[in-house]
């Protein structure tokens, strides 16, 4: 496959990563078929929708990988960097998993992480956050992330 086909490939899975973000967006807010009677959405189905969300994106981003490692005309730079990115997301899924499962051990009913190249984003289930549940989640996200607080951002989200 020649590299102007790649970058075409590879500018196409951005584009659908970004039309499955804005999708999430516009069938999450109030108002949306998703929202309850009072037109807002329960705990449930946001935290199910962004987790559904997240799957879907990142299985495409898997596939798209997995598609340039098994081709027998990719390059072997190209399949050593596809290799390399798809063993990154692995690692932030499994980080992901783990934080979600730690943090709801610290009484949270839900929560949803999203760790990327830079920054972490925690969301969690709760009508307020105190300092002192604040300082317990970015100390955990920065222990297992290896981040420091100015890339780490957390959330409390009452629906």
């Amino acid at each position: 496959m020649s590299k102007k086909k790649k970058i075409i490939v590879l500018v196409s899975m951005v584009a659908l990563l970004v039309l499955t973000g804005c999708l999430n967006y516009f069938l999450n807010r109030p108002g949306s078929q998703n929202a309850n009677a009072e037109g807002t959405l329960s705990y449930s189905d946001y935290f199910a929708a962004s987790r559904a969300d997240r799957s879907t994106s990142r299985e495409e981003t898997v596939s798209y990988y997995k598609t340039i490692i098994n081709n027998e005309a990719t390059s072997s730079e190209a399949k050593a960097n596809a290799e390399a990115e798809l063993a990154a997301l692995v690692s932030s899924m499994d980080t992901e998993q783990r934080l979600e499962t730690l943090i709801k051990s610290l009484g949270f009913d839900d929560c949803i992480v999203t760790v990327g190249k830079e920054n972490v984003n925690v969301i969690v289930k709760s009508d307020e956050l105190t300092e002192q549940e604040s300082a317990q989640l970015l100390d955990m996200v920065c222990t297992e992330t290896g981040k420091t607080i100015g890339y780490v951002r957390v959330k409390s989200i009452d629906l």
